[in-house]
């Protein structure tokens, strides 16, 4: 229960650290932001209505128009073309310029100067622009040549209230990331003036600086101090738009720029200057749409946020809490990784997670899903991994142990064994050789005496001396082959052992009788030293059995054809039987006088003493009626 706690609480650590790891690494990969990017763009087309503001209208000046216009001409008649506009009736123009158009600061014609003066409380210049994310302000160039300034060279406006930023970056054309300027866009910027480093000025966003003076009279415009996701309304042409040709021939479609926000640009897609981006339907667009599609994200409050980085990394913290122990419960529980709930949960858990950020962007904040998911996916196989290393090191460590205590066990029945097994032999050379021994010597003193009877009374008595250095050779013999290990096949069980026993018998051809084995598997106590030194005892009893039948019953010394070894228990009665079908034949004179040395007993007394050790130990040796001896030894499986 401890060793479970304690790596419940590593894994929880594991699934935390890992986590926290694999999103930092992960973060920063193309692959991540490709997909981040590839979600926003398939959630864009069913978010919001794809009818744009009505209040943002389009007007597109040609690369033909500029032909037609001629490179001196085409500032001044652009500021006509504004002009137009403005005299038409609209609320806001939001002017894109060539970057040809800058000119020297000593150029006295300045006709979009001098409209900007005239107009400045309706009018915003865009300034072109890298991102403006980067740490270091971006320059402005030399777009303060278009802001009305006095005959010392001062402005007349603040230039925040005339310029406005447009970002755009090459790879805007095939985007890669969510952060794209093709996707995000910055409300503000820090920028410096060409000929002063040392001035920076904070700018609004062409898109946000129209919309405040758009709502100069309404209430206070709120908006996200962070870049926000441009909400696009559809693939180019979207928006309601004139050509700049109709409007300067005062079509009449002139009257569709009253009181709205008119937004003037480029719109030849092969004019590098246009600064095209490929939008989430797959199409180029011209840069004036994209800031018409920022502008109606702001005009209605449908752009997006992304959900700050520290409760994405919550997120991926409190997956791996869940993820560590779902994980953990599955490596130390085989069971459960088989029932359906295990997997019900990191699918709940996907399908929540998706869910949550479908209501999320809903509401207007993007959750990228690609990190998480990675991250869980990278978390779940390093918390598995360090787990299966971990918990093979602690089962490793604990078998150890187990076969170290087994060990010990063993070597204490081991030891115990020996040492009954040498009092046995003390008593049976007590009991039988040394009390011999001390009849021989009796026997020798009264020949002493008698001269008369020695010779003829000899022989008997070198018969038993000669008996007598058998019986102690015998115990001595038994003496050498006490060891002190278990008998290698009791270790998978009892009735293992015996029938190993009988079968290399049996190939050694000791034993030719026909051998019927009824061996059980009974229940034996797990590291029980008092089992396995018994059990011992019960394998020294089979083999007594055993031999008694292959000296005494089997051809040429009986008639038996058979013996069968049967090993039962029923509850906790356990008996072990040897039975053979034959008679011991009778010996021969000449037999007789050779068996006088060989008898002894020792193996009958051996088993009755085995016997008397168990618990509840009982010995029966039975003549058959029908000829065969039956050898039976019962005890019961009681070992505490």
């Amino acid at each position: 229960m401890a060793l479970r706690k304690t790596w419940q609480i590593t894994a929880l650590w594991l699934g935390i650290g890992w986590s926290f790891l694999w999103s930092v690494l992960l973060s920063e990969l193309p692959l991540i932001q490709q997909l981040d990017l590839w979600q926003y763009d398939r959630l864009i087309p069913y978010a919001h209505s794809r009818t744009p503001p009505p209040e943002i209208v389009l007007v597109t000046i040609s690369q033909t128009d500029l032909k037609t216009w001629g490179l001196t001409n085409q500032p001044t008649i652009y500021s006509n073309l504004v002009n137009r506009l403005l005299d038409s009736g609209a609320a806001v123009v939001v002017m894109n310029l060539q970057p040809n158009w800058l000119q020297t600061s000593d150029h006295t014609d300045n006709p979009i100067a001098t409209l900007i003066q005239r107009h400045s409380d309706r009018i915003v210049l865009v300034l072109p622009t890298t991102s403006a994310t980067q740490p270091n302000p971006n320059e402005w160039r030399s777009y303060e040549y278009f802001l009305p300034a006095t005959d010392k060279g001062k402005p007349l406006f603040p230039p925040q209230s005339i310029l406005g930023f447009a970002e755009y970056e090459p790879e805007a054309k095939n985007p890669q990331s969510i952060r794209s300027t093709a996707r995000q866009a910055s409300l503000s910027g820090h920028f410096t003036l060409s000929q002063n480093f040392d001035r920076i000025q904070t700018l609004d966003s062409a898109a946000l600086l129209a919309l405040k003076k758009f709502q100069l009279q309404k209430q206070p415009l709120r908006t996200p101090q962070t870049p926000i996701q441009i909400h696009f309304w559809g693939a180019t042409g979207t928006f309601s738009t004139l050509e700049a040709q109709s409007v300067l021939s005062n079509g009449a479609s002139i009257a569709k720029v009253r009181n709205k926000i008119i937004l003037v640009g480029f719109s030849d897609m092969n004019n590098p200057d246009t600064f095209a981006i490929r939008s989430p339907f797959g199409k180029l667009i011209p840069a004036v749409e994209l800031q018409a599609n920022l502008l109606a994200s702001l005009l209605t409050g449908s752009f997006y946020q992304t959900v700050p980085n520290w409760l994405q990394k919550v997120l991926v913290l409190l997956s791996g809490v869940l993820i560590s122990q779902w994980v953990f419960f599955g490596k130390l529980n085989n069971r459960a990784r088989k029932e359906y709930w295990y997997w019900l949960y990191p699918t709940l858990g996907l399908s929540g997670f998706i869910f949550i950020s479908l209501v999320l962007f809903g509401q207007g904040w993007f959750l990228p899903v690609t990190l998480p998911l990675l991250t869980c996916m990278a978390t779940i196989a390093s918390v598995f991994i360090c787990l299966l290393l971990g918990v093979q090191k602690d089962l490793i460590e604990q078998q150890q142990c187990e076969i170290d205590r087994l060990r010990s066990i063993e070597q204490t029945a081991a030891i115990s064994q020996a040492r009954k097994m040498l009092h046995r032999i003390a008593a049976n050379i007590h009991e039988g050789p040394l009390q011999e021994l001390k009849l021989i010597m009796d026997r020798l003193e009264m020949l002493q005496f008698n001269k008369e009877e020695e010779a003829s009374n000899l022989d008997p008595v070198l018969d038993q001396l000669e008996d007598l250095g058998y019986h102690l050779r015998e115990q001595l013999e038994v003496a050498r082959t006490i060891t002190l290990e278990i008998t290698p096949e009791l270790k998978a069980g009892l009735d293992i052992g015996i029938k190993a026993k009988l079968q290399r018998l049996i190939n050694s051809r000791e034993l030719t009788l026909k051998v019927i084995p009824q061996l059980q598997p009974i229940e034996e106590p797990e590291s029980n030293s008092l089992w396995l030194e018994a059990r011992e005892d019960i394998y020294h009893f089979f083999y007594e059995a055993i031999c008694n039948v292959i000296r005494h019953a089997q051809p040429p010394y009986g008639t038996a054809t058979q013996v069968q070894v049967s090993l039962s228990q029923q509850n906790q009665h356990c008996t072990l039987i040897i039975e053979n079908d034959g008679a011991k034949l009778e010996p021969s004179n000449f037999e007789l006088s050779t068996m006088s040395r060989t008898r002894g007993g020792y193996g009958m007394k051996l088993m009755k003493v085995i016997a008397s050790e168990l618990p509840q130990g009982n010995f029966e040796y039975v003549t058959l009626p029908k000829g065969g001896m039956r050898v039976k030894l019962s005890w019961h499986q009681i070992f505490n």
